[in-house]
């Protein structure tokens, strides 16, 4: 099976902090991703401006690469009960609105925004009037020793697929909980296996070794790029971008 990666901008952490209260959570979630976005942007152009020399060479040679030969890939398993563009819905499909986060297991900002806005989420998916989709991707392999991203949105795909949406929520925190430092191996196999069972799937622990969602994975982040993301996490309501510091206001003028 091919692992086609795609390697996109990235920033490092920020530190957490145990005395923020959860408006200032919010407030440096948002900051963060403020700050990751213009980060991401300035590279993209120092890239397209050739800028760089040697390590963007290396990309770009690396990236057309994988994009050729992936033509010739036999077509890789697509993870059961997603939307059309590939994300977790929860609530009805008629929702007045539908907030939209596009994350990375392996990145430390998503883990922030998890912390910051994940309560503010689980309201907002136990309403009637508002959807929540999460869109997972995997560009950040390169910052693990084992591809612990696709590993882990592999994991993910592999919970959704035997037990639902509901044990995928239950995963995602999870993983988010537990996330390993950059640079490492990442968790092992049989340390995703764990969770997935605590998350409340059967045995997966062949899904997971076996990795039968990394062509479509690679796929769904190639198209999320496309289509103009700069980095994760990234915050739609109705489809615009949002910051996350005015997700709730912007929900809120949404039901307006």
């Amino acid at each position: 099976m091919s692992k086609n990666k795609k390697q996109q901008p990235h920033l490092p952490p920020v530190p957490r902090s145990g005395a923020q209260d959860r408006s200032e959570q919010r407030a440096a979630a948002a900051r963060l991703v403020r700050d990751q976005d213009k980060r991401a942007k300035r590279r993209t152009l120092l890239i397209q401006a050739g800028i760089g020399a040697t390590a963007f060479i290396v990309v770009v040679a690396t990236t057309v690469g994988i994009l050729a030969n992936r033509g010739s890939d036999e077509p890789g398993a697509t993870p059961p009960g997603l939307t059309s563009d590939g994300s977790v819905r929860f609530g009805a499909d008629d929702a007045t609105v539908t907030i939209q986060a596009v994350e990375d297991f392996q990145c430390p900002a998503c883990r922030e925004f998890e912390t910051a806005f994940g309560d503010l989420l689980a309201q907002y998916r136990d309403s009637e009037d508002v959807a929540v989709e999460y869109r997972p991707i995997a560009f950040l392999d390169r910052a693990s020793t084992t591809d612990y991203s696709s590993r882990a949105l592999n994991a993910s795909m592999c919970v959704l697929e035997d037990a639902g949406p509901d044990a995928w929520m239950t995963m995602h925190e999870a993983l988010y909980d537990q996330q390993p430092p950059e640079g490492g191996a990442g968790l092992s196999d049989d340390e995703l296996t764990r969770i997935a069972t605590d998350a409340g799937a059967g045995d997966v622990s062949t899904c997971i070794a076996d990795r039968p969602y990394d062509d479509w994975a690679a796929d769904t982040t190639q198209a999320v790029f496309d289509e103009g993301v700069t980095g994760t996490p990234s915050v739609f309501v109705n489809g615009e971008p949002v910051e996350a510091a005015q997700l709730e206001a912007a929900v809120d003028a949404a039901l307006s």
